[in-house]
């Protein structure tokens, strides 16, 4: 046996378990990374409300300010400070479109601010839904410092508990989550149902995920419960568009993950396993849903709704969205062509005309006529920019990648939702950025492209 002198005690000292940099590196920024998960997350429960542990007054800081405002505008500001920590991220190409958007958005506040004669601190603390674009900063820092992973751990519990309590407000009409709007519906065949609007915390992204992992990797059995659990909700929820943009989504995940290992054969393997998750809803449905027959009769109802109103261009699939698009493009032509309307009182403070309910209405409906006239061309073209462009980075990033992680699931969604925004949901949407700015969580989406980006330049593969 060898014996230890002192250079090996030495040696063994100046190791990675002993140096300044294990240090500053695994626990000093690991715990700043956790604090700046945690407030992220934070961020999100007060917003949501998801769990209602803590009266919706007692985040209440001044007025209309509440918390969660402090912590959005804290870190960004944390963000810009430490910028150096992730400055290969802000100056990568990929994210350059975005800082264009980011200062647009901030030009047309300015002149908002003087056009119509607003306190910019009052106008700013009003327009707080659009600052929430500025999140692709702490969110660049968070994945530098190798946080991300850790915001998700914190998420899931609450998901899982947000997710039962949809369930249970959706049969009873109860709203057992707080900051959600109830209504009832009447379906054809006289079936009442109630509606619940206000989602849950981020169940879907752990439904496609579980999926994902599926498709991706393995199977595993003691899965199909969450997935379930995840899913109900949304079935429940008597959403038409968000049905298919789940079925778009999966088909997606399994077209690409087939190209990238060029075996046609999964395609057996996948079928297998969604017939195996549709038997588990269904029979979870079946078995935990109380009155699941009648249920069943809502769903079917409310699949086949609103066929006359497609066919004689009437209802939700016609007039109304021709109606307003029409009026915002109008609202458009008749103001600033390039600037538009900018950030106008009507959505800011509310509307006070018939005139300005109906645009109110529209621009809380449609997004690209919407984008257009609030931000003119620029904005709009920058926009349409951000859509495609976008879609065509985090493809070609999926196609590249060598093994699936947390982040080619996060492009691979991204990549569904623009593509699916564009053409399936075109009547809607088209654009995934409007009114309020980076929507539908671009402001996570964009800044895992980003490092993913300047990962894969690093490593040579793009």
């Amino acid at each position: 046996m060898p014996i230890i002198g002192s250079s090996a005690v030495k040696a063994d000292k100046n190791s990675v378990l002993y140096s300044e940099n294990f240090y500053k590196e695994e626990l000093v920024l690991n715990l700043r990374a956790r604090m700046l998960a945690i407030c992220i997350f934070l961020y999100y429960f007060i917003e949501n409300g998801t769990m209602g542990l803590v009266p919706q007054k007692f985040y209440m800081v001044y007025r209309s300010v509440r918390l969660s405002d402090m912590l959005l505008y804290g870190m960004i500001l944390y963000s810009f400070f430490y910028w150096r920590e992730y400055r290969d991220l802000l100056k990568s190409r990929s994210f350059l479109v975005i800082k264009i958007l980011l200062a647009y958005f901030l030009f047309e506040f300015a002149v908002s601010a003087f056009r119509y004669g607003f306190s910019p601190i009052e106008y700013f603390m009003r327009l707080k839904g659009m600052w929430t674009s500025f999140l692709v900063f702490p969110y660049l820092l968070l994945l530098k410092r190798g946080g991300f992973s850790f915001l998700i751990k914190l998420i899931f519990p609450v998901a899982i508990i947000s997710n039962l309590l949809y369930v249970i407000t959706a049969l009873t009409g109860i709203p057992f989550l707080p900051d959600v709007s109830i209504i009832r519906q009447q379906l054809p065949g006289d079936i009442e149902v109630f509606r619940v609007f206000g989602g849950t915390f981020f169940g879907e992204l752990y439904f496609l995920g579980i999926i994902y992992f599926w498709i991706t990797n393995r199977f595993r059995a003691w899965q199909l419960g969450l997935a379930a659990l995840f899913i109900i909700p949304h079935i429940l929820a008597f959403g038409r568009l968000a049905w298919i943009g789940f079925i778009f989504t999966i088909l997606v995940m399994i077209i690409l993950n087939s190209l990238n290992k060029r075996n046609y054969h999964l395609l057996l393997r996948q079928a297998v396993i969604l017939i195996v998750l549709g038997i588990a809803v269904i029979f979870a449905f079946i078995k935990f849903i109380p009155e699941s027959d009648f249920y069943v009769d809502a769903l079917n109802a409310r699949i086949f709704q609103g066929q006359e109103d497609v066919k004689h261009s009437e209802g939700t699939y016609g007039t109304r969205v021709i109606m307003q698009n029409n009026a915002l493009v109008s609202l458009w032509l008749n103001n600033d062509i390039f600037l538009g309307i900018g950030m106008h009182p009507m959505w800011v403070l509310g509307p006070e005309t018939k005139e300005e309910i109906i645009y109110y209405g529209a621009f809380c409906d449609v997004s690209w006529p919407g984008t257009l006239a609030a931000y003119g061309l620029i904005g709009f073209a920058l926009a349409c920019f951000i859509q495609f462009y976008y879609a065509w980075l985090s493809l070609k990033l999926i196609r590249r990648s060598k093994e699936n992680t947390i982040f080619t699931f996060m492009l691979t969604l991204l990549f569904a939702k623009l593509v699916f925004d564009s053409t399936v949901g075109f009547s809607y949407v088209f654009l995934t950025t409007g009114l309020w700015g980076l929507f539908n969580l671009l402001n996570v989406y964009i800044p895992i492209v980003v490092y993913s980006y300047e990962d894969a330049k690093k490593k040579g593969i793009i």
